[in-house]
């Protein structure tokens, strides 16, 4: 296991999560037990309080943080400028309430593409979801799975993977945008670090894969094609989630939530470009 240089950017967080990169430059992230969504600017963390407990962010074209709350089973946005919190989506098209949503991303033609865990770190109970674009109800994707958890696309859009925490397995299915469907559902790559496994996602610019693996103190890098080509040792052995900042300062960012930090590793540079709904 390698670890590569990094820098604690910030400290005294409550179980930090999701990290994603507004268009001015701002970090935003969860603290998972904490209830808030929080912004940084690069010096100080502003927290916003959601009443619930807020899982993976997002950002829109028009600056809306979108982001999971699991508590109460939403999706749900939060305007900066109007320091307010809105209910998107709470239900299936079946009619069914969500019971975990966890992390999420858009795809390129404005869909929200989401985990929703339902606690199956026992049972298969959790699915992968997609909210239409403009809708209010989602559809269930995928199913059966073991506590799923982090999403990422490839530059085309049309491959996802997802990450299936207690089976130690990663996904990989062609995404069609338009008829709203997961095509070929296959795996991409085992983790190991049982029982817990893969947590948050993201691609670099190459398309290789990283994958946080909470519990177990890295973050693994694969191929495209699923091999395993480095592995990201950390302090801290709850490495959570990690985003690139789209101007490759800090390179490739994660929230690690034994220590209650977010790491920066700048030697990562750039991410894949990320779809912003």
């Amino acid at each position: 296991m390698k670890t590569n240089v990094n820098t604690t950017i910030i400290t005294g967080l409550n179980f930090p999560e999701g990290p994603v990169f507004d268009f001015k430059g701002n970090l935003w992230f969860v603290e998972i037990l904490g209830g808030n969504l929080c912004c940084w600017n690069g010096e100080t963390v502003e927290r916003f309080a959601v009443d619930g407990t807020p899982n993976g962010a997002m950002v829109d074209t028009t600056g809306l943080i979108w982001f999971c709350d699991s508590r109460r089973g939403e999706i749900r946005i939060f305007n900066p400028d109007k320091n307010c919190f809105e209910t998107i989506c709470n239900s299936t098209v079946d009619g069914k309430r969500l019971k975990c949503p966890n992390d999420l991303i858009f795809d390129a033609e404005g869909n929200l593409l989401f985990s929703d865990h339902d606690n199956g770190r026992e049972e298969p109970l959790s699915t992968i979801c997609v909210l239409p674009a403009g809708g209010i109800q989602a559809k269930v994707i995928s199913s059966n799975k073991y506590f799923t958890n982090g999403l990422a696309l490839m530059k085309d859009s049309k491959t996802l993977i997802f990450s299936e925490t207690y089976k130690q397995q990663l996904w990989d299915a062609g995404w069609d945008a338009f008829n709203l469907e997961l095509t070929e559902e296959r795996p991409f790559a085992k983790t190991g670090g049982a029982p817990q496994g893969p947590d948050g996602i993201a691609f670099d610019n190459d398309e290789n894969l990283f994958a946080t693996v909470f519990n177990d103190s890295r973050i693994n890098v694969y191929s495209s094609d699923g091999k395993l080509t480095n592995c990201i040792g950390t302090r801290g052995s709850r490495p959570t989630s990690c985003a690139f900042d789209p101007i490759g300062k800090l390179g490739l960012v994660v929230t690690e939530a034994e220590y209650g930090e977010i790491l920066s590793f700048p030697e990562f540079g750039k991410g894949l470009r990320i779809f912003y709904g």
